[in-house]
């Protein structure tokens, strides 16, 4: 598919022929994500959570972004692990809000999180290393996403809409997960 857009681009003078591999690079990281993407929203859709599956993918985006943490090796090693995650996070949502004591341990399990993303974050990984002016700037950031994603979490439970705060729960576990992960150096 890569190929055929490419030529057709080359055939309407859209891109030179020296720029072939960098548009062969980019288009091949966009329509890897696109697959990724709708790979989650189906499995959103079918475990029937996609509205609350958004708020835990927009939370979680913003909070990654800044904070870093662990890369899969390979491309089918990230496209597993990511779309696995998406499943555990409907089955969580579906099943955790439920659950007699959800939001007290939902508020001890965002401060045990918080204490371990800010001990840590950010982190670069195997494919990029962060400088001190990165570090930085990407450590404030994330304090300042992590405490506005607390609030966000606090503000729901507190009215309760624990349905909702667990989405946005699940993101910054997902985000401490990643970290811890990338810091003991996951082999796969």
């Amino acid at each position: 598919m890569t190929d055929r857009i490419l030529n057709q681009m080359l055939r309407l003078h859209i891109i030179d022929s020296e720029e072939v591999e960098i548009y062969r690079f980019g288009l091949e990281g966009l329509l890897l994500k696109i697959v990724h993407y709708i790979s989650y929203l189906l499995i959103a859709v079918f475990g029937g959570e996609v509205l609350q599956f958004l708020l835990f993918f927009a939370a979680f985006l913003i909070l990654r972004k800044s904070a870093g943490g662990y890369h899969a090796k390979t491309k089918t090693g990230c496209y597993l692990v990511s779309c696995l995650t998406v499943a555990a996070e409907v089955i969580s949502i579906k099943f955790i809000p439920t659950w007699k004591y959800a939001a007290e341990t939902g508020l001890i399990l965002m401060i045990a999180a918080d204490s371990i993303i800010i001990r840590i974050a950010p982190l670069g990984n195997r494919n990029r290393d962060l400088d001190e002016e990165e570090v930085r700037y990407f450590r404030k950031r994330t304090l300042m996403i992590l405490a506005v994603e607390n609030l966000i979490i606090f503000l729901l439970v507190i009215t309760g809409q624990i349905y909702w705060a667990i989405s946005v729960l699940l993101a910054v576990l997902c985000q401490m997960v990643l970290l811890i992960s990338e810091k003991i150096n996951v082999p796969f």
